[in-house]
């Protein structure tokens, strides 16, 4: 038997984004729909973190120096990290998206972040909630 999804306040909204703006941006629009956020600059500091938890949502852009987004989440996922993953960017091209469906990450455009991005984390949510 499937248990309901854990309540939004033992979510975490992992947000890795190298423009600051849109970093804190993000961050504020997760806090006011009720998650914790930790928030990063870049990839490699999400993967020094000591653990990632069992419930909550990757939020992560695309374009960063270093690594981009598809390749932090594979890198997670390598790790064994299963919590679901959002891939946000400016340009979702096709061979973007055609990437981020072959590792289950969703897409959203930046564009529509205030309006889509909340409830495409609580749905990713709850679907790994369901899965788990």
């Amino acid at each position: 038997m499937s248990q309901p999804p854990p309540e939004l306040a033992k979510q975490v909204v992992f947000v890795v984004d190298d423009d600051e703006g849109v970093r804190n941006s993000v961050r504020r629009l997760m806090e006011s729909e009720g998650f914790e956020v930790c928030a990063f600059s870049d990839g490699r500091d999400l993967l020094n973190e000591a653990s990632v938890p069992e419930f909550g949502c990757l939020v992560v852009d695309y374009h960063m120096p270093a690594m981009n987004g598809l390749e932090l989440v594979s890198a997670l996922r390598g790790r064994g990290v299963s919590i679901p993953a959002i891939l946000i960017t400016g340009d979702p091209n096709k061979y973007v998206r055609d990437r981020a469906a072959a590792i289950a990450v969703l897409v959203v455009e930046k564009m529509h972040l205030g309006s889509y991005l909340p409830s495409c984390v609580r749905e990713a949510i709850a679907k790994h909630a369901l899965l788990s």
